[in-house]
């Protein structure tokens, strides 16, 4: 019997991915050290507790309702975002300790901030791109732990078999 692999609308993680990206670099560029561990909390959530402790899921809901988006034309799964912002969770959860754990910040708050902007730019690369850094990285990890194979509670339905006999298009 196979499981339900739970889904989401696309443009929900791209939403937060927008966010946490331009909040990060306006941190930056006005010296607000305090939001790198205030998204280290929002993406804890979002990774550990799921869609019901999931910030972005709510702001993109009440976003969608308000600006009356359809739709989306197709879901994807929910696991590979889940997973890019459990990264993001432990890079800003090292920025936080790096920059408030040392007085001075360490080596004068780069290393922070250095995370920081690195987590900026994947997430904003992710929002304008489709391409999500950490989304690939969880496809990876996947495929190396199940060897490659497909776990069967993923499989759509059952493989076409060959016809007996004459080949497919004959």
């Amino acid at each position: 019997m196979s499981e339900r692999v739970p889904m989401v609308d696309p443009r929900q993680p791209r939403f937060g991915q927008a966010v946490t990206g331009v909040i990060l670099l306006a941190g930056y560029l006005l010296d607000w050290p305090v939001v790198i561990p205030i998204l280290a909390v929002v993406l804890a959530g979002a990774s550990l507790l799921g869609p019901r402790a999931n910030v972005y899921a709510y702001l993109y809901r009440e976003a969608s309702r308000l600006l009356r988006l359809g739709p989306p034309r197709e879901l994807e799964e929910a696991a590979p975002p889940r997973f890019a912002n459990t990264l993001g969770f432990l890079f800003l959860t090292v920025a936080t300790v790096a920059y408030f754990a040392f007085d001075p910040p360490l080596a004068g708050g780069w290393v922070a901030w250095g995370l920081g902007l690195l987590v900026s730019a994947l997430a904003l690369l992710a929002a304008t791109t489709g391409l999500c850094v950490g989304c690939e990285f969880y496809v990876i990890a996947r495929r190396v732990a199940t060897r490659g194979r497909v776990p069967e509670k993923r499989v759509a339905g059952p493989v076409p078999r060959r016809p007996a006999g004459r080949g497919w298009g004959r």
